[in-house]
């Protein structure tokens, strides 16, 4: 039951099941958070990320259907309304990336997504402030212009500069801080 293998209920005989992706990530939760605290871990997981959407960005532009920058389009005129709310901001920022992962319509991608957003987000609501919530909706702005005119090497350009800023910016504050 704990490997997702057996769904036990109440009253009911076992049942084998399969381990959904979203399963197998909440199993590495705690691993990753592990991983995360130690030294260098949140460098190592700012690669991944990176190294992940970057490649999201880049499928985004090459396979990318009408109905695919639709939802993207919407996600990004939500990210830019909600400028000047952080809260709303971060939940909008959080749903931008997420709809590069959907794009790809591989439950695998969204679970992934799902975790590192997860496992990111004190990095993420520490990078976050006034101005800087402009930056990355520009940023966002930039990355769907070159999804929707199918250029691959610009969208991976524009994600990898995006992440880049956001991982400098947590690095300076952490280092102020100590």
């Amino acid at each position: 039951s704990k490997m997702g293998l057996v769904e036990v209920r109440s009253g009911e005989r076992a049942r084998v099941t399969r381990p959904t992706p979203q399963f197998v990530i909440d199993a590495l939760s705690v691993t990753a958070r592990h991983m995360i605290s130690a030294p260098g871990g949140i460098h190592d997981f700012q690669n991944a990320r990176l190294f992940f959407e970057v490649g999201l960005a880049r499928n985004a532009a090459l396979t990318a259907t009408e109905s695919d920058i639709n939802n993207l389009s919407e996600a990004l005129e939500a990210n830019r309304r909600s400028l000047g709310d952080l809260r709303a901001f971060e939940k909008t920022d959080v749903d931008f990336h997420y709809v590069l992962a959907v794009m790809t319509h591989n439950p695998i991608f969204m679970a992934i997504h799902a975790a590192l957003a997860e496992w990111l987000l004190e990095q993420r609501r520490t990078t976050l402030a006034d101005g800087i919530d402009v930056k990355a909706y520009e940023a966002h702005r930039r990355i769907f212009k070159a999804i929707a005119a199918r250029d691959p090497d610009k969208a991976e350009k524009e994600m990898r500069q995006h992440l880049q800023f956001v991982a400098r910016r947590y690095t300076e504050l952490v280092e102020r801080q100590s």
